[in-house]
């Protein structure tokens, strides 16, 4: 009698755009079916995301050009293990997001740079200051509101912590 064979079906809908780039997916790769194409390309990432992890670099090289660096972010964002970021479903952005936040890593970057990087221990005072003011920038924060609305934006509401 034949060994039995542990199989786990796969099963999910995609649009008409995502069949079309399956398809295309299993020609470039001269696959026989989509999931031969699918498990071809797990293996390629796979085998990608071991050699970044190593921390290599993926480059493109043209004779006679410079090489060029391609960027994987799904790739490279996952190989690390952050305690603050995390990623987060979005169309189009791949970078991290500060965990909890919709407030994406280079947000906090952009800020840090145009205003200078604060030393720790400045940092440590402004949250003491703002948790010990906590009313003030309430009452602030609710003026800044009504000023938005008065003047025609539309505030998405905010979600109670």
């Amino acid at each position: 009698m034949a060994a039995k064979t542990s199989l786990k079906r796969q099963n999910f809908n995609v649009t008409a755009e995502e069949d079309a780039e399956l398809q295309r997916l299993r020609e470039v790769l001269g696959a026989a079916s989509v999931k031969d194409a699918l498990l071809r390309s797990a293996r390629i990432m796979l085998t990608l995301a071991r050699e970044l992890e190593g921390g290599k670099q993926l480059h493109i090289v043209q004779p006679g050009y410079n090489d060029v660096r391609v960027l994987l972010p799904d790739v490279e964002a996952a190989s690390h293990s952050w305690t603050y970021l995390t990623q987060r479903p979005h169309a189009w952005k791949r970078q991290l997001f500060v965990k909890g936040r919709k407030l994406t890593a280079a947000n906090v970057w952009f800020d840090m740079q145009a205003n200078g990087s604060l030393p720790i221990s400045a940092v440590e005072e402004i949250v003491r200051y703002c948790e010990a003011n906590r009313d003030l920038i309430g009452m602030e924060a609710d003026e800044e509101r009504c000023i938005l609305l008065r003047s025609g934006v539309t505030l998405v509401p905010r979600v109670p912590k």
